[in-house]
């Protein structure tokens, strides 16, 4: 069994054809898939989605830095109400900072993410983490706030770095702060992808594998409509990568999902 940690069911470029993409995916033995969520208008259809394939469908709840309001304390205030309403919750996400348009709102996206991890900590979730172009700013936060939010509250900070394109040396220091694995698509078949050498110096047992569909598309589909179903030629990629089976990539990243997710 293969395991999509994070996509975008409800997105339009699946509409009228979420049934036949679902069942690609179960035929290629992608059997659960995480549904991200990235504001308060997607909460109810990844809700309504995942209540038509229970076991196999799972959803999340959180605000992405892209879709922050222009009031964030009203927005805020909004989703953690609807957090508190739902139920069969996998993680907060995808929530945290996206400097590669716009920096202007960097001290937003902060206290955004600062205050979505507290539901974390408080529900004990993992996180599905976006941090695109700046990873050394959440590290800086993961440091100095998040991880003594967590510690003075006995917990672990855990959560998934999705669509890792930081260096192997900041997903190494992230593990100094809490419990956090990879997420790993369709860039790391990507002929100029540093995303392999990351890989490698983490090793399987830190590894998710992923999609965001309808996003990043592995090879040969890149530029197409990605879906579940491509999760695994990522997987028998990095079999290649690994120098082992795409069984053993299936069965060891199944299990890193199993455990950070509890799916």
């Amino acid at each position: 069994m293969i395991i999509d940690t994070h996509c975008h069911l409800i997105d339009d470029a699946f509409v009228g054809e979420v049934d036949a993409v679902i069942e690609r995916a179960r035929q290629a033995d992608v059997r659960k898939m995480v549904l991200a969520c990235c504001d308060e208008k997607e909460i109810e259809p990844i809700a309504e989605l995942c209540r038509r394939y229970p076991d196999t469908l799972y959803p999340t709840i959180g605000i992405h830095p892209e879709n922050m309001a222009d009031d964030i304390d009203k927005q805020l205030s909004l989703v953690k109400s609807l957090l508190d309403k739902s139920e069969g919750i996998v993680a907060i996400g995808e929530v945290g900072i996206d400097l590669h348009w716009d920096k202007t709102r960097l001290d937003d996206q902060k206290k955004l993410l600062v205050a979505q991890t507290e539901w974390a900590i408080e529900r004990d979730l993992p996180m599905i983490l976006h941090i695109r172009d700046a990873m050394p700013e959440y590290l800086a936060l993961l440091k100095d706030t998040l991880y003594n939010i967590a510690r003075t509250k006995g917990k672990t900070l855990r959560g998934i770095l999705h669509c890792y394109s930081g260096s192997a040396d900041q997903a190494i220091k992230a593990q100094n702060y809490g419990d956090f694995l990879i997420g790993i698509g369709g860039t790391v078949t990507y002929k100029k992808s540093l995303v392999p050498d990351v890989a490698k110096a983490i090793g399987l047992g830190r590894i998710v594998l992923e999609t965001d569909a309808p996003y990043l598309a592995p090879m040969p589909n890149r530029g197409k409509r990605n879906e579940p179903a491509y999760t695994r030629l990522t997987c028998e990629w990095l079999a290649g990568l690994f120098g082992c089976s795409a069984e053993e990539v299936a069965v060891r990243t199944t299990a890193n999902a199993k455990r950070i997710l509890n799916i």
